[in-house]
């Protein structure tokens, strides 16, 4: 058990900590982390996720239980996150969009692999790639558009509300992060499948989101310490805890097969993901508590992970 969670959790904790030691030692200036967030979130991350979604295969979108316990999970959080944000902290929308992005998204690509292999085999997989699709379709494209609705109008203060939804929802549809996951899954759906050439060139690009976004965090943690204040120890919660909780009993409610169960409740134990930190430092918002969150929810997720692979043993 300790040889499983510490290969899902030692990558994420190295590269961030390679990004802190850069950070401090003043290897990067202040400007860095934005330039960096810039690169992932416009060109490495969108290209990775257009990857894992063009890379699904059909009948793997067609199981409505299956795709439906992680979706009560991911989102149900990832809600639950914004009207924490909105309701209980008093933040503005920007800033309780992303801190539901902090509880909502699951570090997947880091830490599934390993623990999924580890508790059901080699087709755990799964759960990482219908999770990442929902993530991909769905929560990031609804966080673009929330956070272009943040954005002030620059334009006439009469301006009316459905032409702010529709300037905003146009802006978010541009956005590489909304449109290119989609196409993934468009050209999934239909069947379609990447020449090698181009699949070999994204990829290059795509598979430096991840490395990329953990120093960018590493950084973001050097100027800014971890502070557990009231909003991280919620998301936290929020995430480690109440997610994986929602998905079990989602999977029990749509009488999923012990396996099936297995896969979708060990998603939710898995931490933060970096992409909602980074997000946070590109947008200008609640970036220390997205920072901080996703920090102090891997180092929780050593107890987490443990419980759940102890739990998902008894399923």
């Amino acid at each position: 058990m300790i040889a499983t969670i510490l290969s899902g959790l030692l990558p994420i904790l190295f590269v961030a900590f390679l990004g802190w030691l850069a950070g401090r030692m003043g290897l990067f200036g202040p400007k860095s982390t934005t330039t960096l967030s810039t690169f992932v979130v416009s060109f490495a991350l969108p290209l990775s996720l257009f990857l894992a979604a063009a890379h699904a295969k059909p009948e793997q979108l067609t199981d409505a239980a299956y795709a439906g316990s992680l979706a009560a999970g991911l989102l149900g959080t990832y809600v639950l996150g914004i009207l924490l944000g909105r309701l209980v902290f008093r933040h503005d929308l920007r800033s309780s969009t992303l801190e539901g992005l902090s509880c909502g998204f699951p570090n997947m690509a880091y830490c599934g692999p390993p623990v999924l292999t580890a508790a059901v085999g080699a087709q755990g997989v799964l759960a990482v790639i219908v999770g990442n699709l929902i993530v991909t379709i769905i929560m990031v494209p609804l966080t673009m558009v929330m956070l272009q609705l943040a954005i002030p109008s620059k334009g006439n203060a009469k301006e009316s509300e459905v032409l702010v939804v529709e300037r905003s929802l146009l802006s978010a549809v541009k956005q590489p992060l909304v449109w290119l996951p989609v196409l993934g899954a468009i050209l999934a759906i239909a069947g379609v499948r990447l020449p090698d050439l181009i699949d070999n060139s994204v990829e290059q690009i795509g598979q430096a989101a991840g490395g990329a976004a953990l120093f960018t965090l590493g950084l973001m943690l050097a100027q800014n310490p971890i502070r557990l204040g009231r909003d991280v120890v919620a998301n936290v919660a929020l995430k480690n805890l109440i997610q994986p909780a929602i998905i079990l009993g989602a999977a029990l409610v749509f009488r999923l097969d012990s396996t099936l169960t297995k896969e979708v409740f060990l998603v939710g134990v898995m931490p933060s993901a970096t992409a909602a930190s980074v997000l946070a430092q590109r947008y200008g918002a609640y970036a220390q508590e997205a920072a901080a969150t996703t920090a102090a929810s891997t180092f929780f997720a050593i107890i987490s992970i443990s419980l759940g692979l102890a739990i998902a043993a008894t399923l």
